[in-house]
């Protein structure tokens, strides 16, 4: 469960017990943060329910923030500052502003929330601030990673990508292997290999195609790379069964997804380490990074 239905959950069982939650929201940060703007958390009466807007050094204020704040019904708009001389007095060099709000089951931010989860299509929303000032922001679903393959090594792929947040699709044409207690949380998909085309792809979506069966791989690799809607397509094991699997395609399909073999060079053994090194990839490629060590960017070296 990604962070937006976290909060969205929560706060469903909040308004079933006739309460209105308070959603802290990162409007704007100065210097470093933790969390970036659009960042939340969901806070009861009881205390956080769902989500994080730092990494711990905020929350707790927060948490008092918004029992005042569900007594009183007005949003409020918070600036902390983290830095040595600041109010938090924590090191971290920077400043951020939080939007405190009573969340209305019925207002158009949980609107916008449900129609994200409904049809997983990017939504902007506008909020008007305290100060008069509106900011703007598109809320996007969970990225989606489709497993093609359920094997024993797809299941440290789906359990790592579920604590990430993403949307798992496993596609397998074994019924013995593919069953809701192997990959609970996962929309698990039943496809023979004349039945590809129904694969559950979207735009920006990430396929990881690992059955170890050689000829439904490639039924799955051809119906990936003559998609134009994955983003990232990649194919584990040795660059030799890759070649032999490229070899009974057509030749007009474009190869610029595929990523073979599969996965960043992290080294290390076992099914954890593969899955870790899978998805350290897919991360890179659907957000755009560029899979570099933090330490390079922090002194500026290549």
């Amino acid at each position: 469960m990604n962070e937006l239905q976290a909060i969205l959950s929560a706060a469903r069982r909040a308004w079933a017990a006739n309460e209105t939650p308070v959603l802290a929201t990162v409007i704007a940060t100065r210097g470093s943060s933790y969390r970036k703007p659009g960042a939340r958390m969901l806070v009861t009466s009881e205390g956080w329910r769902a989500g994080s807007i730092s990494g711990g050094c905020l929350e707790s204020d927060v948490v008092r923030k918004a029992v005042w704040l569900i007594e009183q019904g007005t949003p409020v708009l918070r600036t902390y500052d983290t830095s040595a001389d600041g109010e938090v007095a924590l090191g971290c060099g920077g400043e951020v502003d939080v939007l405190l709000e009573p969340f209305q089951v019925d207002g158009p931010l949980a609107k916008a929330m449900e129609q994200v989860l409904d049809t997983r299509r990017a939504v902007n929303h506008t909020v008007t601030l305290p100060n008069g000032a509106t900011w703007t922001e598109t809320l996007r679903p969970a990225p989606r990673l489709v497993v093609c393959g359920a094997g024993h090594d797809a299941l440290p792929v789906h359990q790592l990508a579920l604590t990430m947040g993403w949307d798992v699709q496993v596609v397998d044409w074994r019924p013995a292997q593919l069953t809701p207690t192997r990959f609970p949380g996962a929309t698990t998909h039943l496809l023979a290999s004349d039945a590809l085309a129904r694969l559950p792809l979207e735009a920006g979506c990430a396929v990881v195609i690992m059955s170890h069966h050689l000829l439904y791989d490639a039924r799955v690799l051809e119906a990936a790379l003559a998609s134009p809607l994955p983003a990232y397509v990649g194919v584990l094991g040795p660059t030799k069964r890759t070649k032999d699997l490229l070899e009974t395609l057509p030749k007009t399909l474009s190869l610029d997804r595929l990523r073979a073999p599969i996965g960043l060079a992290l080294g290390g053994e076992g099914p954890a380490a593969v899955a870790l090194a899978i998805l350290s990839e897919v991360h890179a490629v659907v957000h755009g990074a560029s899979a570099s060590p933090m330490s390079r960017a922090a002194t500026g070296t290549t």
